[in-house]
């Protein structure tokens, strides 16, 4: 039988952490999903950044308000030393206004790619998130069909 090292437990417990991170994202279990994070998480989306426990919660809330039905289908998981990187295809049906835009009533899928980086202490310390944002924002009918 193989032995485990170290940096083998160290690793399956991260995969561990940020599969919790997404299943509570799909269930919008909003405490679960910050209990995933550290005291201290920094969110950067394309260009935008979302600073700090409160901000990350406030902003989980209201995707989850915008889009009650939010889903993340997992398509491959890339696991190095430094941080998990996830390619996901999200979707979800614009119910509410979201950052600031109107509910539409529209569905949305797209794309993502997202690194979880983490801590000393193995947390996860945010999301650095990429994403074609015009591409959602065409299927919300906020910019026109290219």
């Amino acid at each position: 039988m193989k032995e485990v090292t170290i940096d083998e437990r160290r690793i399956a417990a991260r995969i561990k952490l940020v599969d919790e991170h997404v299943r509570t994202e799909n269930e919008h279990s909003l405490d679960a999903l910050m209990g995933t994070l550290n005291d201290t998480p920094l969110f950067k989306l394309n260009n935008d950044e979302v600073v700090g426990f409160d901000g990350v919660r406030a902003f989980y809330a209201d995707l989850f308000r915008g889009f009650p039905d939010f889903h993340i289908d997992v398509t491959q998981r890339h696991v190095s030393d430094e941080a998990i990187i996830m390619e996901v295809i999200i979707s979800g049906t614009h119910k509410n206004e979201w950052s600031g835009i109107p509910a539409s009533g529209r569905r949305a899928q797209f794309p993502l790619c997202c690194v979880f980086p983490f801590d000393d202490n193995d947390r996860i310390t945010g999301e650095r998130v990429y994403y074609d944002n015009a591409l959602l924002l065409r299927q919300l009918g906020v910019l026109p069909p290219q």
